[in-house]
This record gives C-alpha cells, structure tokens and sequence, in this order.
C-alpha cells in the first residue's frame, strides 16, 4: 500500500500518483488500484478522463463495507489496466467519509490488490492518516521551494513523534529545475533527508495532465517520463532486495 503525500497543494500529487498507478499496471496489469481519498476535491477522475458512475461514498456505505465482491463491482476501470476509486462529485458527499471508512476500505482493496495507491489530501488529516497508517510505502512530494521543502520537514517530523512513519519512504522533487536558486543539497538539507527522484519541471506533464492522458501512458520519451519510471522501478519485486541501496543522490538536469 503506497501513500502519496504532501504537506501543501500544488505540487503535483495526483498527476505522481496517477503516472505510478498507470507504471505499476505496466509489471502488474489488472493488480493496482488508486484510491483518490481527497475527500472534498480530489481530482484523480479528471487527470484519467474518467466519468465513474461509483465514487468514495458510495464505496463505503451499503453493502460495499461487508461484501468485498460487491466493492469491486463499484471501482472504476481505466484503460491503462487499473482499476480507481474516484473521489466524491461534490465536497458536501466527501465529507460524509470518515477516516474509518476509509481505512476499512483500503484494507479490502489490499486483500484483493497488489498494489493500492491512496493520493490523499494535502496536510495531515484523519483520511491522510488513515493511509499511512496502513501504507508499507510512503512517497513524499515537495518542489524547489523554501515553503516546500519545511513543510516537508515539518511533516515527516510529525509523522515520527507519532509512530506513524510508513516502514518505507521515497522522497520525490516534483517540478525541479536549476532557476529557483536552490539545488538538490540546499532541499535535503531542509527537509532532513535524502532525495530519491527529482522529476524535472515540463511542459509535457502539464499538458498530459491537461488531457487527462498520464504521461506514462503515452510511448514517448523524456525527462519527465524518464523521472517517473525511476519511481515505478522502486516498486519492483527486485527492488525488494536492494532496500539498503534505494537512496542515491540525484541531479538535476
């Protein structure tokens, strides 16, 4: 179970959870589900270009709750070979979710999944919290930014005080470049620990999140791209072995 988290919005969350999702779909089809757990404005259902008949709050009353078969015939299919949970039309419908809910949720989807992907809402509330509490892997966002990166720190500061580290972290730099005046060293620096993707800024990301067409699931090739297949390798099986080699010091271009 991999939570994709961040102190702040902006930087580029779900458009890093839905490019893992469509990767992992790539070594495991039909085995990775996303969760969308931004209760009140999640957007995982634009960024894929889908119109789900099903959302959250339906996936978490009725039957669903006790019946795990009748839970999976309300997730959404996308044509990447992942299957979604996507978060509820309106704010007032997302906030009816409790972080319980939530959490008895993402446990089916784990008896049934390989790979669950919860994209949580910016911050620590009780639905980010749900998913960290049962999540093996964390991936951590911030950008090249001094309010980024301390809110990064802050964060994973908490996240200690209170036990609730996932076993295994994967620090991403979203939108890096060399203009903002800081380099990689300067952000790990801040935020306490090493970085292990830098996804460089692109107009191309922008563009497929615009679409509503992952970049991972087109065939080109890019930095962009190229960052974002780095992360999925993380995730595989032989990536198990390595754990004590997954933190290199990256560049950015």
């Amino acid at each position: 179970m991999i939570a994709v988290v961040a102190p702040k919005g902006g930087l580029g969350k779900t458009t890093v959870a839905t490019n893992l999702a469509v990767g992992l779909a790539k070594l495991a089809p039909l085995s990775v589900v996303l969760v969308d757990a931004d209760t009140q404005f999640g957007d995982v259902a634009t960024a894929l270009s889908l119109a789900p008949a099903h959302t959250l709050p339906d996936l978490v009353a009725g039957v669903a709750p006790e019946d795990t078969l009748v839970m999976k015939t309300l997730l959404t299919a996308h044509q990447s070979g992942i299957y979604t949970v996507c978060g509820a039309d309106l704010p007032a419908e997302g906030d009816r979710v409790t972080g319980d809910q939530l959490s008895h949720l993402l446990r089916q989807l784990s008896s049934i999944f390989r790979f669950v992907i919860v994209d949580t809402a910016p911050g620590l509330g009780d639905h980010a919290l749900a998913a960290l509490e049962l999540a093996t892997d964390a991936v951590f966002l911030c950008d090249m930014s001094v309010p980024s990166a301390r809110g990064l720190r802050k964060e994973l500061a908490v996240l200690a005080s209170i036990g609730m580290l996932p076993p295994v972290r994967h620090v991403v730099l979203n939108l890096a470049d060399r203009k903002s005046g800081l380099s990689v060293r300067d952000i790990e620096a801040t935020i306490g620990v090493p970085v292990d993707v830098a996804i460089p800024r692109s107009t191309l990301v922008a563009l497929s999140t615009n679409r509503g067409i992952p970049i991972l699931q087109t065939k080109g090739r890019n930095p962009a791209s190229t960052a974002l297949t780095a992360l999925v390798h993380r995730f595989e099986p032989s990536a198990f072995l390595k754990r004590g080699h997954l933190h290199r010091r990256v560049v950015v271009a």
